[in-house]
């Protein structure tokens, strides 16, 4: 069976209303073994709390391996009081990084599919899986030019990452087809935009205009991308094709 588009009725058993009479003994069962303890949600949340102030940070952002980048990040020292432009700049790099791994799971996606007839082009697919690695490179570009490791895991670059694991783990599922896969991709573009704004606000604030002009112009691609992602979604679930005359 093809399921690359498709949303079907079938033989699915995970509601209560499939079986009245089983889930009432359910209920009936879990009433009268369960046994309740004392309490409520806030014990669930002090716990929290006492492990935060037990656990460590996710980790730091390295030391400069330049007289260039020292120099660099004294001056972000200065200016906002912490290295936040060099920690999301290493967000960036880990994020286009599997922006382009998503991209290139759709292609598969299409590629696997039966019939193609009522997809987008995938011409314009391969587009902006380009442009997301040339987004990465020039983030690894400006890392290495502000004396910084591209290589390096910066604590935002970590939380990103473990992030992103669930887009990763949904889009490479083989149950998940193309529309679905879209729709992952969204929230993917989604993320992306919001974050290159404020890295855009960021390099401003630290006197990296250079560097502020590059990353508007990832921005403005990053817009067409999430435009064109959002109707197609939105085209798919309403009419169930995307139209010819999308043309970002």
């Amino acid at each position: 069976m093809d399921n690359t588009m498709g949303t079907e009725l079938g033989m699915n058993r995970t509601g209560v209303k499939v079986s009245p009479l089983d889930s009432s003994k359910t209920a009936a069962g879990a009433e009268t073994f369960t046994v309740p303890t004392n309490g409520s949600e806030d014990a669930l949340a002090m716990n929290r709390i006492r492990y935060m102030k037990e656990a460590d940070s996710v980790g730091t952002v390295p030391l400069p391996s330049s007289i260039k980048g020292v120099f660099s990040s004294l001056q972000e020292k200065i200016m906002n009081g912490d290295h936040t432009f060099m920690d999301k700049l290493g967000e960036r790099i880990a994020f286009e990084r599997t922006g382009t791994r998503l991209y290139q799971a759709l292609l598969s996606k299409y590629e696997g599919s039966e019939d193609k007839s009522n997809y987008p082009d995938r011409a314009i697919l391969e587009r902006f899986c380009a442009e997301e690695r040339r987004h990465f490179e020039m983030a690894c570009e400006a890392m290495e030019q502000i004396g910084g490791d591209c290589t390096a895991m910066t604590p935002s670059a970590d939380v990103a990452g473990v992030a992103a694991m669930g887009w990763i783990q949904v889009i490479a599922d083989p149950r998940v087809n193309f529309k679905q896969s879209l729709e992952i991709i969204l929230q993917a573009e989604l993320v992306d935009n919001a974050c290159w704004e404020v890295l855009i606000e960021l390099a401003e604030d630290v006197g990296l205009s250079s560097l502020a002009t590059n990353f508007q112009q990832a921005l403005d691609e990053e817009a067409v991308h999430l435009s064109t992602i959002k109707e197609w979604v939105r085209q798919f679930n309403i009419s169930g094709h995307v139209e010819d005359t999308i043309s970002p």
